[in-house]
C-alpha cells in the first residue's frame, strides 16, 4: 500500500477536523474530510512526524484505525477504504478487511458525518434530487420543478426587468436543465449570473413558493415509497461520526418502519413531520435549493427527530 503526498491532501488540511468551518465551505470541507480517511491508514511519516500538525495526523489516524477495528470480529491483516459518496450512493466508504492474501474477509458500508454525536444531530441522513423524487422514486405526481415553473418562474424573470429580458424556456427544456449545477444551459448561465439582481424579492418569492407547494401537496406524497426508499437506503450502513474529538459507531433499524402519516400541526413554511412507526425517532421531510435559490438542484432531505 503506497503513502499519500502532499500533491493530494496537503498537511495543514488535518485541520479540517478540528477547526470550525463557515457554513459556506461545508462542501470543500467534507470533501477534504472523506479524502483525508480513505487514505490516512497508510500516511507518510511527514504527516505524522510533522512538527506543527503531525500530533493532529497521529491522534486521527489512531483513533480511526482502533474505530474500524472495533467494526470487525474476524481475524485480517490490513484495511482498504474505497471512498464512494455523492448522490450515487447512500454511503461514503466501503470499508474491506483483508488476509495477508488481499482476500476480502469482511467489509462494511460507512457513512461519514462530522460534527456530530448522534445521528439526530444532523442535517439530513438522506438526500433526493426533487426531480428522482418523481421519476425515479414515485414519491409523488407532481414535483416541485414542475410546480415552480407553473407558478413561480414568470415572476421571478419579471424581477430581471433592469437587464435584457430572459427568454423563458420550454418546461421540458426547464426540468431538464434545472439540475445542473454548472448552468450550461444558456437561461440558468443568465439567471445565475444575474443572482444578485433584487436578491431579496428573488429570495422571498423563492420562499413563498417552497411554502405554497408544501401546503398544498404535503398530504399527496407516497409515504409508502418515502419508506421503501429510506429502508433500501439506511439498511447495511453504519454512520461513523466524527464529534471534534473521536470518532463514534451508530447504527438505525429501518426494515421494519411504517410512516403512518403526517404529524398534527406539522406541515410549516419550508418542512413537514410525518409519524414512524416502529422507530426511536419521527422524520421530518425539508425542502430547499441545493445550488443558489431559485436557480438550480430543488432537493428534498429527510433528518431525523424527537417523538
Amino acid at each position: 500500500m503506497s503513502n499519500i503526498e502532499f500533491d493530494i491532501i496537503e498537511v495543514q488540511d488535518i485541520m479540517t477536523f478540528i477547526d470550525e468551518n463557515a457554513k459556506v465551505d461545508n462542501d470543500s470541507t467534507n470533501r477534504t474530510r472523506e479524502k483525508i480517511i480513505a487514505n490516512i491508514l497508510s500516511p507518510s511519516p511527514d504527516y505524522l512526524f510533522h512538527p506543527v500538525y503531525g500530533e493532529h495526523w497521529t491522534n486521527i489516524h489512531d483513533k480511526l484505525r482502533s474505530t474500524l477495528h472495533s467494526l470487525c470480529s474476524i481475524p485480517y491483516d490490513h484495511i482498504l477504504i474505497e471512498q464512494k459518496g455523492g448522490m450515487t450512493f447512500n454511503y461514503d466508504f466501503v470499508v474491506q478487511y483483508c488476509d495477508v492474501n488481499n482476500q476480502v474477509v469482511h467489509s462494511v458500508n460507512l457513512e461519514f458525518k462530522n460534527n456530530a454525536s448522534s445521528i439526530k444531530e444532523l442535517v439530513q441522513f438522506l438526500e433526493l434530487y426533487d426531480k428522482d423524487c418523481k421519476t425515479k422514486f414515485e414519491l409523488f405526481d407532481y414535483s416541485y420543478s414542475e410546480f415552480y415553473y407553473d407558478h413561480y418562474l414568470d415572476a421571478y424573470l419579471a424581477l430581471e426587468e433592469e437587464i435584457e429580458k430572459i427568454e423563458k424556456p420550454t418546461k421540458e427544456t426547464y426540468l431538464k436543465h434545472i439540475h445542473d449545477i454548472k448552468y450550461k444551459h444558456p437561461f440558468f448561465n443568465k439567471i445565475y449570473t444575474n443572482k444578485k439582481n433584487k436578491k431579496k424579492e428573488k429570495d422571498k418569492l423563492v420562499e413563498e413558493s417552497r411554502k405554497k407547494f408544501i401546503e398544498t401537496y404535503a398530504t399527496t406524497f407516497n409515504f409508502e415509497k418515502i419508506k421503501n426508499k429510506i429502508v433500501e437506503s439506511q439498511s447495511d450502513k453504519i454512520f461513523l461520526l466524527w464529534d471534534k474529538s473521536n470518532f463514534l459507531i451508530q447504527t438505525v433499524n429501518v426494515k421494519d418502519i411504517q410512516i403512518s402519516g403526517i404529524k398534527p400541526n406539522s406541515i410549516h413554511d419550508l418542512y413537514f413531520d410525518v409519524t414512524v412507526e416502529n422507530f426511536i425517532y419521527d422524520i421530518r421531510i425539508r425542502l430547499n435549493w441545493g445550488n443558489n435559490n431559485g436557480i438550480a438542484n430543488p432537493r428534498w432531505k429527510f433528518t431525523f427527530i424527537n417523538k
